[in-house]
């Protein structure tokens, strides 16, 4: 009962800072929970567009591809970016957060389009029917300039993991790339972590993948990162320039919070 009204407290509170601030364009409290916290929303989704631009060289006219895009956050932030050609696709296992999408940003601006996908995952979508090991994306070859997994790779078994590859070497462009973030581990975590200063614990699975909860894998998931290339490598990917190791294993130089890895065909 009392979780019951700090949730409504909240949405209530949510709802009367974001008409006192013109930000009726985001969506509730509830949904940017689903993709971190709330409050960040905004300020999470300038910093992985400037990665997209300085990293990927994302451009106006460009075609992006969001898997795991939530309830618009990337969108939110590329409506005013991407013109004339520059398309934006948006997929996501969460119904209610695709929804949202598709009333408040498809219905103003048809270049960003958004679907669900019925993916099963214990964590976000544990009745699901299809399954990410076999899963094919709809849009055709090489569709895209760029290709984003923000915090998805983090929460997938290796099986949908390397079918995932498999997709994005068949969606890119020639010359384009895609930015996946992971929790890569090798001898001390993420390297250059400080022993113990991690802020997870991978206890639990194999030397290739281990992940936080044992009820509930998905919940986080590390690969060490010698396992991530082999898997890169049987996609026909590579990588664009080393890791950007993130804060996660204690690193004070940290990219981001999680590891990013710039990918391309090879």
């Amino acid at each position: 009962m009392r979780e019951r009204l700090q949730h409504l407290f909240t949405g209530w509170v949510d709802i009367l800072y974001r008409r006192l601030h013109g930000k009726d364009y985001l969506p509730s409290w509830s949904l940017r929970a689903t993709v971190g916290f709330p409050a960040d929303f905004e300020i999470t989704g300038a910093e992985f567009v400037a990665y997209l631009k300085l990293l990927c060289g994302l451009k106006s006219q460009h075609s992006a591809l969001d898997i795991g895009c939530g309830c618009g956050m990337m969108a939110l932030q590329l409506e005013s970016y991407l013109a004339g050609e520059g398309r934006y696709v948006g997929m996501d296992v969460d119904r209610a957060a695709i929804a949202w999408c598709q009333t408040h940003i498809t219905a103003r601006n048809p270049r960003f389009v958004f679907y669900h996908v019925d993916l099963k995952n214990t964590r976000y979508n544990p009745s699901g029917a299809l399954s990410d090991a076999s899963f094919r994306f709809s849009e055709p070859d090489a569709s895209f300039e760029v290709v984003l997994l923000k915090s998805v790779f983090t929460h997938m078994r290796p099986d949908g993991v390397q079918n995932y590859l498999n997709e994005i070497a068949r969606l890119l462009k020639p010359g384009g790339r895609c930015l996946a973030s992971f929790f890569l581990l090798n001898d001390r975590g993420s390297t250059g972590a400080r022993p113990g200063s991690s802020k997870l614990s991978f206890d639990h699975g194999d030397d290739d993948c281990r992940y936080v909860d044992p009820a509930m894998p998905e919940k986080a998931i590390a690969y060490r990162e010698g396992y991530v290339l082999e898997m890169l490598k049987r996609s026909g990917l590579a990588l664009v320039a080393p890791p950007y190791y993130g804060m996660w294993s204690g690193r004070p130089d940290g990219l981001s919070f999680q590891d990013l890895l710039l990918i391309s065909r090879e």
